[in-house]
């Protein structure tokens, strides 16, 4: 098994660095390697998607014991939230207990999602340093233990569909053209986005012309459970990561 040695990670299109990010991987995640390209792997994460890294940014490596409940800075690397380590990282980096835990199941994305306000926009972005925002949807689900797809498409997909907003319930995903968001009750969401620049909360309700945006691109209410098993359909690219 191999996992990432840095912060993140870019999965890239082609092997090369000026090619399309498709995603991230960040500090500790398993990937598969599929093949080699000069300087670079193709691999696989655990999600499915596929994309081209530097061979040095990942190193054979045992399983993890630990996730990082929160982002961590030490002297010579930083853990953003989710990344995984095991007892001799923490020995060497001097992270502290309480930003440990062994798996994230007793928490709700809902209840962790209002941490990463300010958290800027990144396309392809899966960590605390930028996210887009089916990746800050997948991260936290991925956290509190339920694996769910890369792309918010796939995402709508696999979600039970919920008739309105009379019905809908905090954490609930709001899912719009090409975009997806967690709804927080009351009519309000929150989501990575472009309109803002990073993770920010929208009011469904506040007559705003980014309001009144979202209402002609929604598409559903979905539901995805935790602890459940959702299809993972593999992804060759970014074709609609977000």
């Amino acid at each position: 098994m191999k996992c990432v040695v840095m912060s993140t990670v870019d999965l890239r299109t082609e092997p090369k660095f000026r090619s399309e990010r498709n995603s991230q991987l960040i500090y500790g995640e398993a990937v598969t390697v599929i093949s080699e390209s000069g300087d670079y792997y193709l691999v696989e994460g655990i999600d499915r998607v596929r994309g081209y890294v530097m061979k040095n940014l990942i190193q054979d490596c045992e399983n993890k014991k630990y996730v990082l409940r929160k982002n961590f800075r030490s002297e010579h690397m930083v853990f953003p939230f989710g990344s995984y380590v095991n007892d001799d990282e923490i020995s060497f980096h001097g992270i502290p207990e309480d930003f440990l835990v062994r798996n994230g199941v007793k928490y709700k994305p809902v209840d962790l999602a209002q941490e990463f306000v300010g958290v800027p926009y990144l396309w392809g972005g899966t960590s605390d340093l930028g996210y887009d925002c089916s990746g800050f949807t997948q991260r936290l689900f991925r956290f509190c233990g339920t694996e769910i797809p890369r792309n918010s498409g796939w995402q709508r997909e696999a979600s039970i569909t919920i008739g309105d907003f009379d019905h809908a319930k905090p954490g609930d995903l709001v899912f719009y053209t090409g975009h997806v968001t967690i709804y927080l009750g009351d009519h309000k969401i929150i989501h990575a986005n472009v309109h803002n620049g990073g993770v920010s909360y929208t009011d469904l309700n506040d007559g705003s012309t980014y309001s009144s945006y979202l209402a002609k691109a929604f598409e559903k209410i979905g539901r995805l459970e935790l602890n459940s098993k959702y299809d993972l359909p593999f992804i060759k690219g970014k074709e609609s990561a977000e």
